[in-house]
């Protein structure tokens, strides 16, 4: 049976954490890292400042980050995951186009565009199938709690 589960840990400490055990070559994790946009109609009263015409050619636009991060060797043991939602704000039919679905990105990359810049509202949640898998994703949680390495 899969548990979800909010997770007590800065969306910071462990992109962080990834990128050290990245560098020093002994990364025992899969990590896949993601940007997409979001896009919805303004609704009555978003902005009270404009008319229903107006309100008909604006809409919201927010960027998304995702990172999912699971144990190489057993994949569906656990999900350790992360969503930074940026609202960016109202945008016209006329603005710079943006891709539609995902697109891939690097940790870096991921790191830089949501992480280092404290964009958006992070979440960080869990899935875990069964108490084994809950006891190892909670090793690597205080691994990156305590920020310790594998040596």
């Amino acid at each position: 049976m899969v548990e979800s589960y909010s997770v007590d840990l800065a969306a910071q400490q462990i992109v962080r954490w990834l990128m050290d055990e990245e560098r020093r070559h002994r990364f025992d994790l899969l990590v896949r890292t993601a940007r997409s946009f979001q896009h919805r109609d303004l609704g009555p009263g978003d902005d009270s400042r404009l008319g229903d015409v107006e309100r008909e050619d604006l809409s919201e636009k927010a960027e998304v980050g995702t990172m999912e991060v699971v144990p190489r060797h057993k994949p569906s043991l656990w999900t350790l995951r992360v969503r930074v939602v940026d609202e960016i704000g109202p945008t016209l039919p006329v603005d710079e186009p943006v891709p539609s679905g995902e697109e891939e990105i690097d940790l870096l990359a991921f790191y830089e565009e949501f992480i280092a810049n404290d964009r958006g509202l992070a979440e960080v949640s869990a899935e875990v199938e069964g108490p084994a898998a809950k006891g190892s994703l909670t090793r690597v949680l205080e691994a990156m709690r305590e920020d310790r390495h594998q040596r």
